[in-house]
C-alpha cells in the first residue's frame, strides 16, 4: 500500500513538472493570439502584394515600350516604315 502510494506521488510530480514544461492552456492560448494577428494583418499584405505586382507589370510595360522603340517596323516620325525594305 505504501509502496503504491509512493508511486502515486512521484506519479504526480512528474506530470506536474510535464505539464509546467508544456502548458496545454498557454500553447493554445498563442496559437490562438498568432491566428488573430494573422487574420488581421492579411489586408496589409494583400496590398502590399498588390503593389509589388503592379510595380512589376509597369516595369514591364516600360521595357516593353523601350525594345518598341527600338523596332524598325514602328511608327517612325509619323511615317510608316515599308517592311519589305
Amino acid at each position: 500500500m505504501l509502496l503504491a502510494l509512493r508511486n502515486f506521488r512521484q506519479f504526480i510530480k512528474l506530470s506536474m513538472a510535464y505539464l509546467y514544461k508544456n502548458n496545454p492552456l498557454l500553447i493554445f492560448v498563442n496559437t490562438i493570439s498568432t491566428n488573430v494577428s494573422d487574420v488581421l494583418s492579411s489586408q496589409k499584405k494583400q496590398k502590399i502584394a498588390k503593389y509589388r505586382l503592379n510595380h512589376v507589370k509597369y516595369r514591364l510595360y516600360q521595357m516593353e515600350q523601350i525594345i518598341e522603340s527600338g523596332n524598325p517596323y514602328n511608327l517612325v516620325e509619323g511615317k510608316k516604315l515599308d517592311r519589305l525594305q
